[in-house]
């Protein structure tokens, strides 16, 4: 009896969970879209999209997804569209059974600001990629102007990781890697505002602290060269001052030479 028992309740459960997802399933059908909310993630660090600005693209020209059932909104059309706008590195979009459309996005994150010599603005990310300069936001980051010859990037920008001919320099990738470099240490980070691209495409350096232009050259021996420098930093300026030199060049491997001003 009791076997028979334990048999009807386990039925019984099994119906009722099959009843359950029937009327949820049902349910879902019949829910609409009560409310669109968007969360930018690192709205902290980058203030390149915004939160009206996400919603009016994620109701696609004045079309209000509030109102409408969830079955006939598309998430996946809604996070390409978002993704194929430049500022945007990642977008999830997904609903919830209290009927709100979640839509979370993830910024760019500029790492260094290119001025080219034809005056255009815009920046590289932290993955190399090309992103147009925002008239309504500056963010506060390493520049780099002079000779550089890479155009403002049209809608699909470009990438400075992209293989380049062989035995053809990478000005571009090195700025980046440079970039990347100086602000990876705090100490640098502080101390260098800018990167100057001159005539012979040598990179220099030009610090927040003393008079002095750093000559650094190409992108190489990176840990060398900055090695060299902070000694003369630590122990040659201590005696000297900081305004002792007009050029400091680092330019040339095993080597630090020092102009007076």
């Amino acid at each position: 009896m009791k076997r028979v028992l334990n048999i009807l309740f386990w039925v019984a459960m099994i119906a009722y969970f099959f009843l359950a997802m029937g009327f949820v399933s049902e349910r879902r059908h019949e829910q609409v879209c009560t409310f669109v909310e968007v969360c930018i993630r690192d709205s902290a660090r980058s203030h390149f999209v915004t939160i009206d600005g996400i919603a009016q693209m994620v109701d696609n020209r004045n079309q209000k997804l509030t109102g409408k059932l969830f079955d006939s909104i598309n998430a996946v059309k809604i996070e390409q569209r978002l993704c194929d706008y430049a500022p945007v590195h990642r977008a999830e979009v997904y609903k919830t059974i209290d009927g709100t459309l979640h839509v979370d996005i993830t910024q760019r994150t500029p790492v260094l600001r290119i001025i080219n010599r034809y005056g255009e603005c815009y920046y590289l990310d932290e993955y190399g990629e090309a992103l147009k300069h925002s008239s309504r936001y500056s963010a506060y980051v390493l520049v780099a102007n002079g000779y550089i010859n890479q155009r403002s990037p049209g809608q699909e920008g470009f990438s400075v990781l992209k293989e380049t001919e062989p035995g053809k320099r990478n000005i571009m990738r090195e700025l980046f890697d440079l970039a990347n470099y100086i602000n990876n240490d705090k100490f640098w980070k502080a101390q260098i505002q800018q990167i100057y691209v001159n005539a012979d495409g040598d990179f220099e350096l030009i610090p927040r602290v003393g008079a002095h232009v750093i000559v650094f050259g190409r992108f190489e021996y990176p840990d060398e060269k900055f090695s060299k420098l902070l000694s003369l930093y630590c122990n040659g300026f201590n005696v000297k001052g900081w305004n002792e030199y007009d050029v400091i060049n680092l330019k040339y491997n095993g080597q630090l030479v020092c102009t007076k001003r």
